[in-house]
């Protein structure tokens, strides 16, 4: 059975996916595609996965393991060909980025704890890709609503100057497991198209729903009375044409230059490391007699 851990590039990508996938269920089951929501995987199943920074008890991890193994069985007797299994929390929280200033600072720690519960099925990870200013964005808001940190020009500065990127993800994804199919997509080109995604990852058609981009960033007006609120002036901050945008012209920029060489990365063919969909296929590359990454990738060459 093939398992995919889909991945999306936090709460916007995710939700509209797994709308698409929750009115879809019906027709899917008939194909032989399950599918696992974060009702399912914040239930328990992937209690004891990760643990914190230090990992997870050894016996933690043998019942988590043991636990996917049995529920991942049971789903294959059925007769199911693909387990499609979606949590943006997976990779890590908008909270812990922030913090760290850094993106996704242990996605590979993270989701090869995942993957191992489901060691003994074939492996897809599933990774969307986004625009660095709209994702710090985003994560910036949902954590302001929260009370998380004011985009005050230091923060910003960090964010903009933080070397992490999507390829480095990607790389990292790849290294810890080595014989997972990994798959990206950029959010700007398919977040529309879930049932183009789904058909990519399982092979699997669906009809085309009336699914537009969920977008459950709080709202420039929600954003402005949590300030208010907090005796924080609003225009302090900037807001072009009412949205809330904290970045300037110039870290905008900055942040769009670094997001077109990951693009311009993942469009020459990631290195042999990854599948990238939005790429016409022949710029996409195979996995070398060497492993993952191109016979010519130098310190990169044999990372997995």
């Amino acid at each position: 059975m093939d398992v995919v851990l889909h991945i999306g590039a936090h709460r916007t990508a995710s939700a509209t996916f797994q709308h698409h996938m929750s009115r879809s269920r019906a027709d899917m089951a008939e194909g032989g595609v399950v599918y696992w929501g974060p009702k399912i995987v914040r239930g328990g199943l992937f209690r004891g996965a990760i643990g914190g920074v230090e990992g997870v008890m050894a016996s933690q991890e043998r019942r988590f393991a043991g636990r996917c193994a049995m529920r991942a069985e049971a789903v294959r007797q059925t007769g199911a060909t693909h387990l499609v299994i979606s949590d943006e929390n997976m990779i890590g929280s908008l909270r812990a980025a922030l913090e760290h200033t850094r993106l996704y600072p242990d996605a590979g720690r993270r989701i090869a704890a995942y993957a191992h519960g489901f060691e003994r099925h074939r492996v897809t990870v599933a990774v969307c890709v986004r625009d660095y200013a709209d994702w710090w964005t985003s994560a910036m808001a949902f954590r302001l609503s929260r009370g998380g940190p004011l985009p005050r020009t230091d923060l910003r500065e960090c964010l903009v100057t933080q070397p992490r990127r999507w390829r480095h993800i990607v790389e990292e994804l790849a290294r810890v497991l080595p014989d997972a199919r990994i798959v990206v997509w950029s959010h700007e080109a398919s977040a529309s198209a879930p049932h183009r995604l789904l058909q990519e990852l399982t092979g699997f058609s669906t009809p085309a729903l009336d699914t537009a981009p969920r977008n459950l960033r709080p709202t420039a007006e929600a954003l402005r009375q949590v300030m208010t609120d907090c005796d924080i002036d609003p225009a302090q901050f900037n807001w072009p044409e009412g949205r809330f945008m904290p970045f300037t012209a110039d870290e905008t920029e900055a942040l769009d230059a670094q997001y077109q060489e990951d693009l311009a990365w993942l469009s020459a063919g990631a290195g042999g490391f990854a599948d990238y969909i939005d790429a016409p296929s022949a710029q996409t590359e195979a996995q070398t007699a060497l492993g993952r990454g191109r016979s010519d990738d130098g310190d990169h060459r044999q990372l997995a």
